[in-house]
């Protein structure tokens, strides 16, 4: 009979020739899976980019491509300030400033933006403040004044038919138009407005409200200065570019005083 020993030896020389097998087969795996990894590269073509293979290059385009749509969109925001600078009240300025035109004193005066292309040179003369002589001056001060006493006599008709004036002989004047325009349109509401004389009464009223929105109006600015402050801080990915109150103080106040200066 055999001894204990001996058959502990017999059974550990088995296991060894076990293990030696399944090792061998491991390797024999492993080589099947290299080799056809290989082939696999092998068949991609050249031409194929290497982002298609590569991770972590998929990452650094798609980097790429949000930074440009990143710029993209910061240009968008400061045409856009830069046009709440300029163009939009420009043109509002143009389209709803008095034209003047019609007849006074038996002579027909043209409209006021005659011949006018926009952003031609006669464009931007426009924009600037007007200078009238004198005598033109002195001569609407004078119908407001005939205006402001027919009023007190209740003879509307009349006082209307004054203070219409006033636009034809210096259309580019905001604040005596300003106040000549809500005269008118007390007189139309008077003469029963909006009963009667509706569209007259609502276009006094309302030009001057739309006038007041062009070169003097302060929220282009406002509006324009934001946004610009916006751009900024976003084109440096800083985030701590928050409004103080002191500078919105400061805002404040610098509207107030371009506002009182042109008005």
């Amino acid at each position: 009979m055999r001894t204990t020993s001996a058959v502990v030896a017999q059974q550990g020389q088995q296991l060894l020739k076990s293990n030696k097998n399944t090792n061998a087969k491991r390797r024999a795996n492993e080589k099947k899976e290299e080799s056809a990894v290989i082939k696999f590269k092998n068949r991609i073509p050249s031409s194929v980019p290497k982002t298609v293979v590569v991770g972590e290059n998929r990452d650094v385009a798609n980097s790429e491509t949000s930074k440009s749509s990143r710029r993209a969109v910061l240009a968008t925001k400061g045409i856009l300030v830069l046009c709440e600078a300029t163009v939009f009240p420009w043109l509002s300025e143009f389209y709803t400033r008095p034209k003047g035109g019609g007849v006074l004193d038996g002579f027909d005066i043209p409209n006021a933006n005659r011949d006018i292309r926009l952003f031609s040179s006669e464009f931007f003369e426009s924009l600037l403040p007007a200078e009238y002589s004198e005598y033109d001056v002195l001569r609407a001060k004078e119908c407001l004044k005939t205006g402001e006493s027919l009023m007190k006599e209740q003879k509307w008709d009349q006082a209307i038919v004054s203070l219409q004036q006033i636009e034809k002989l210096i259309p580019r004047e905001y604040k005596m138009n300003q106040k000549t325009k809500l005269l008118i349109a007390e007189c139309y509401k008077a003469m029963g407005a909006p009963q009667y004389f509706n569209a007259e009464y609502l276009e006094a009223k309302g030009s001057v409200w739309w006038w007041g929105r062009g070169l003097r109006w302060p929220g282009w600015y406002i509006i324009a200065y934001l946004g610009a402050r916006h751009v900024f801080f976003e084109s440096k990915e800083d985030k701590v570019g928050e409004a103080s109150i002191t500078e919105g103080i400061l805002i404040s106040v610098l509207a107030i005083s371009y506002l009182m200066l042109l008005n």
